[in-house]
């Protein structure tokens, strides 16, 4: 197995590197991929944003919003988790074997963790079962990656800042919601730990001496490739616009006012109760939704007026 471990923080060298390495380096030999970021918060293929996220939170602290090309749910990610893909050919994709080489990875360290039926890992703590790894799954044709984040001393109060949104009942959408778990730093049951403490125990896991470090600089094959990603992961219409179809409503009193949002941007905003669309009442409104829109409309005019 080759490892590669990436010495930038940047989400979006680190996502792009990880899609090179699936499309570009796959050989019948697994690939292990260890990387970590500065604060973010990614979502996955699937999701709303503006469900998962504190979109107003993350852009008062300019925390960047990232769509990842994998499924899954929404995680935050800081200098304190380390992240871990695992790339194989279709034939040796095991969800299970790879679990086991993290929880093993773990277990040497002294800390007692295993994986549940959602494919997270976990641990039981004062009669609590808390998550410090969830997973998510990319496959194509021939090949398939499993990656996952890794809690260590992450901070858990952004973290619940950011990804812990009130139920909003007034948002319809068909996008892959988040499963939300307790989640536990390791450094809370062996406060010693490092990420370098998990980083030496990966690489004795998977009984590797073939490993590479990785950064911006690093001459690559087909490295255009890495840029074109770049791109594309920064874009707003692949952060926001990927977003499947979803209303939002805003009541008040005895009036509703329903947006329709398609690919990120407002098609129709209608008061559902006047059968009136804000269109023909010449109200303005930029086409990107975003999570004050609400709020520019009722600087124009007040909600009975609409």
């Amino acid at each position: 197995m080759h490892i590669y471990i990436s010495q930038s923080n940047d989400i979006y060298f680190n996502l792009a590197f990880e899609n090179w390495l699936f499309l570009e380096k796959l050989h019948q030999e697994k690939i292990l991929f260890l990387w970590q970021n500065s604060p973010c918060v990614v979502i996955g293929r699937a999701q709303n944003p503006w469900l998962e996220c504190n979109l107003e939170a993350m852009d008062n602290d300019k925390i960047p919003m990232v769509r990842r090309q994998s499924g899954g749910g929404t995680v935050y990610h800081d200098y304190g988790n380390l992240n871990y893909t695992i790339i194989s050919t279709k034939k040796d994709h095991d969800i299970k074997a790879n679990l086991e080489l993290v929880c093993n990875a773990v277990k040497k360290l002294g800390i007692d963790v295993y994986a549940n039926q959602r494919n997270d890992i976990v641990l039981d703590h004062h009669n609590y079962t808390y998550k410090v790894s969830g997973s998510a799954f990319r496959e194509k044709k021939d090949r398939a990656f499993h990656h996952g984040t890794l809690l260590i001393n992450a901070n858990t109060k952004k973290l619940y800042d950011y990804l812990h949104q009130p139920i909003d009942k007034s948002l319809d959408t068909k996008g892959v919601k988040s499963h939300r778990s307790k989640v536990i730093n390791l450094s809370e049951i062996k406060h010693d730990i490092q990420t370098q403490d998990i980083t030496r125990s990966f690489i004795k896991s998977f009984r590797s001496i073939d490993l590479s470090l990785i950064n911006e600089e690093t001459p690559l094959e087909n490295r255009e490739l890495i840029d074109k990603e770049i791109e594309i992961l920064k874009d707003w219409k692949w952060r926001f616009g990927k977003t499947l179809p979803f209303t939002k409503s805003y009541v008040k009193g005895s009036e509703e006012i329903k947006i329709k949002i398609e690919s990120g941007i407002v098609t129709e905003v209608k008061n559902v109760y006047k059968n009136t669309n804000l269109a023909d009442k010449n109200i303005r409104f930029e086409n990107k939704y975003d999570f004050d829109f609400f709020k520019k409309i009722l600087e124009q005019q007040s909600i009975n007026q609409l």
